[in-house]
């Protein structure tokens, strides 16, 4: 448990004749005083938004954030969340068919538990963008930069791939943002690989990669998973 906890993957999407994605955020309080959350919401392009609530003892609640005019829409988001008493906080996140708005009906869906801590270094194993020519299944990965520092971030994706072959890649995540990258167009396809994310100030990265089904407007399932910090920090 923790004070402070952050992701990197929100979206609330409402798009016409498009996929639908929204997100909720699930608050544990096991302690036996009320709690306390200041949420702080950080985009691509827009500056932070705030938000508190508050959590009862002894509680497990969720809060959907489409619910919350706090959070701008067709905007992806990340976010710090500090509380006042350690709490455990899982973001989850729905995607949803252009028919389904009226019942929710859930076409996929990952949950995460938050980060709790920044670091210059950032680690995870699983990254893969899978499009091979002739192929049904697809397999499109984003990765999501926090920066919720008040200097801009420099950032270098140290890519190991399993055939030995390591890539660098560089970014710049400005202050108080959080940016959205599109694998796809990035790294060597259909290679797994370790990524090391080497950031000038301590940021937040989460990975999320969706399966779909390239004759099908759809998402037929999806996985996320922030990033395992440095002990160093």
């Amino acid at each position: 448990m923790s004070h402070v906890h952050y992701f990197g993957d929100g979206y609330e999407m409402e798009k016409d004749n498009d996929i639908r994605q929204s997100a909720w955020v699930c608050m544990f309080n096991p302690n036996a005083k009320e709690a306390v959350l200041d949420f702080t919401f950080y985009y691509e392009k827009a500056a932070p938004t705030t938000m508190t609530l508050k959590v009862p003892a002894r509680t497990g609640v969720n809060r959907h954030l489409s619910e919350c005019k706090e959070v701008h829409m067709n905007q992806r988001f990340g976010a710090q969340i500090v509380t006042s008493a350690n709490m455990v906080i899982q973001i989850t996140t729905g995607y949803y068919g252009v028919e389904d708005k009226v019942d929710w009906y859930t076409r996929a869906m990952h949950s995460v538990i938050c980060g709790t801590k920044l670091s210059k270094t950032n680690y995870y194993a699983d990254a893969l963008v899978i499009d091979r020519p002739g192929n049904r299944l697809k397999e499109p990965e984003w990765a999501f930069l926090l920066n919720p520092n008040k200097e801009a971030a420099e950032v270098k994706l140290h890519a190991y791939y399993g055939n030995g072959t390591k890539k660098v890649y560089p970014f710049h995540v400005g202050a108080e943002r959080v940016l959205p990258v599109f694998m796809d167009e990035l790294v060597i396809k259909n290679q797994i690989y370790g990524a090391k994310y080497v950031s000038s100030v301590p940021i937040a990265v989460q990975e999320t990669r969706l399966i779909e089904e390239e004759d099908r407007h759809t998402i037929r399932a999806c996985f996320s998973v922030m990033a395992r910090t440095s002990l160093r920090g």
